[in-house]
């Protein structure tokens, strides 16, 4: 089942993505590519880190394959609309996106997607319709595949044709609002992906990045970049996400870092500080990504050019709980508390290197956090009646948990954010934490 996760101004003010459960594993499968130089050493010895860093700590999470393809060869057809005075400096995204040499394999080529094989630009001939469903979307984009009466797909510019390595990636104008998944554009999500079946063996994979008002601070092509970044990266590393998902959602002891903002690449980044940023080689905003590789080896875990070096809470969770994931119960880790209970937790601070000092950790609620106070709290997280502690490296924090109302669910997550420096200059992580009743 698709649906756009909105990211919560709380958590970031750019993009979102969509995910879906797994399926039987497709022959074609995407594999992520061990071998595969994304600047991270393998081995601590060779790497210079000094002997202690990173202190022993609960692992990153990994996000899966769950057998889907990925797109080995990816093709971007780029679709505006006529009149659109932004329309030049998308086309020129998307080919300098295709060019760059550390943006593109930086985000993807640990997961098997290689170069950008061409960029087709076209500019659609007509105004569409203020008001979009997403099926809308597709009906229209099947017109221009496959015409119901057989004849050549829009004879005026002709498209190219689906082939599992070709991504249509549609910009809306300015007055264009599409529904999905029980949301609206530019208030529940920025941007999506999906995919469905042109034929019995034939799939189109689109994006949809919607005109929405400039972020703060931010021109409107960046806004625009920014998003369409975070849905490039999703579409070519789970281009069938609604029918045969790939890389899609976290391993089975992380599905709660999931619930915040989505389980894409570019969703288990999206809640971090200091993700969007221009690569030297690429002059747009663009979102940094999930590195399954960082993450293993302990450093930032969003990529290309991840902050350095990375410092995390992490959350020691030894309990095995259930909770319900898109309609689907599932075990994972968490800590068991029964409704009005309280109990610690053990946070392990950790950093690749020494930092420039302590670093802050605050506790939230997630279900309050998320929601900008919008929704009571499920949970009362302290150290020791404080919101915040301070540490660095090996030390060790205890979290007092005390569960006030039953989530839905099954399961109350709590967030951990931790921060070091201070104004412009300070760089946030984060961590998730499940309870279990």
């Amino acid at each position: 089942m698709k649906h756009a996760v909105a990211i919560l101004l709380a958590l970031s003010p750019l993009a979102c993505g969509s995910s879906s459960g797994g399926t039987a594993p497709s022959p074609d499968s995407g594999t992520s590519d061990a071998s595969t130089d994304v600047g991270i050493e393998d081995d601590a010895s060779d790497s210079g880190t000094p002997a202690g860093y990173p202190a022993a700590h609960p692992p990153m999470p990994q996000v899966q394959n769950l057998g889907g393809p990925v797109m080995k060869s990816p093709k971007f057809v780029i679709v505006t609309f006529a009149g659109d005075p932004l329309a030049p400096q998308i086309d020129d995204f998307a080919a300098k996106v295709a060019a760059s040499s550390t943006y593109w394999s930086g985000t993807t080529a640990e997961y098997g997607v290689g170069p950008v094989a061409s960029v087709v630009d076209i500019s659609v001939a007509e105004t569409p319709q203020a008001s979009l469903m997403d099926g809308d979307v597709q009906a229209w984009l099947t017109t221009k595949l496959a015409p119901p009466d057989g004849g050549t797909p829009d004879a005026g510019a002709p498209w190219p044709q689906p082939d599992g390595d070709t991504l249509y990636m549609i910009y809306y104008p300015d007055g264009v609002t599409i529904s999905q998944g029980g949301g609206s554009s530019c208030s529940a999500f920025y941007g999506y992906h999906g995919d469905y079946a042109l034929s019995s063996t034939t799939y189109v994979t689109y994006s949809v990045v919607a005109r929405c008002p400039a972020f703060p601070t931010t021109t409107a092509i960046d806004s625009i970049a920014a998003i369409a970044s975070h849905e490039l990266v999703e579409a070519v590393t789970d281009p069938l996400v609604e029918d045969h998902p790939a890389y899609a959602q976290p391993d089975a002891d992380h599905v709660a870092w999931a619930s915040l903002a989505g389980g894409e690449l570019g969703d288990m980044c999206a809640g971090f500080g200091n993700v969007f940023y221009k690569p030297s080689d690429l002059p747009y905003l663009v979102q940094r990504t999930w590195s399954n590789k960082a993450a293993a080896a302990s450093l930032d875990p969003c990529q290309p050019d991840g902050a350095t070096p990375n410092f995390n809470a992490a959350a020691v969770l030894n309990n095995t709980v259930k909770v319900v994931v898109e309609s689907s119960t599932v075990s994972t880790k968490g800590i068991t508390i029964p409704v009005g209970g309280t109990k610690t937790v053990e946070l392990d601070l950790f950093s690749s290197a020494k930092t420039s000092g302590p670093f802050t950790v605050q506790a939230y609620d997630a279900a309050s956090y998320v929601s900008m106070g919008g929704a009571p709290a499920e949970l009362d997280v302290s150290f020791g009646g404080k919101t915040t502690a301070t540490g660095q490296n090996g030390d060790k924090l205890e979290l007092t948990v005390k569960v006030l109302q039953a989530d839905p669910s099954g399961g109350e997550m709590f967030l951990l954010v931790s921060t070091l420096g201070s104004g412009a200059s300070a760089v946030q992580t984060y961590w998730v934490g499940l309870v279990g009743n």
